[in-house]
């Protein structure tokens, strides 16, 4: 049984959402004491999505080989659109920017009190296109957010 849903939202969902919930599987993991193929059995499901894809592409090959540095594999991430079904499954929805969240509530306003920045002080800015110094610096940025944000759920059981 899921007792905690959690959903990443950024545009194409293929960099920035699917490194959040990479990362985020990660750390969840750890901290449950499982397997991150064994997450959703401890009851977290994981799951990122994008408001402007049309579904089915992969993950970057930066974001793969940014994943791969931070020892989380994403090579067989495909692209998902945001979709009313997977805002009403989530507990607490987290967007890479502002227009995201914007365009979460088009989908459904009432996820306004469960969807916020990743970052509460900046965007999580697109690497699209960049160098993968980049998509490092980018996941890195992510990383900290997640642990805060793991930390605001589960308390300061998250290094």
């Amino acid at each position: 049984m899921i007792e905690y849903s959690v959903l990443f939202v950024c545009t194409g969902n293929t960099c920035r959402s699917p490194m959040a919930a990479g990362l985020a599987r990660q750390l969840l993991a750890e901290l449950k004491g499982v397997p991150i193929d064994q997450l959703e059995q401890a009851g977290v499901r994981v799951r990122s999505a994008g408001v402007a894809t049309g579904g089915g592409s992969p993950a970057t090959p930066e974001a793969i080989e940014a994943m791969k540095q931070a020892g989380v594999d994403i090579s067989d991430h495909r692209s998902t659109p945001v979709n009313e079904d997977l805002i009403q499954d989530a507990d607490v929805i987290f967007t890479m920017t502002t227009s995201h969240r914007n365009a979460v509530l088009v989908f459904d306003p009432k996820a306004a009190g469960k969807t916020r920045r990743l970052l509460d002080e900046q965007d999580v800015a697109d690497p699209i296109g960049g160098p993968q110094s980049l998509y490092l610096r980018t996941a890195e940025l992510i990383r900290d957010g997640l642990r805060q944000r793991i930390a605001e759920r589960y308390g300061d059981k998250v290094g």
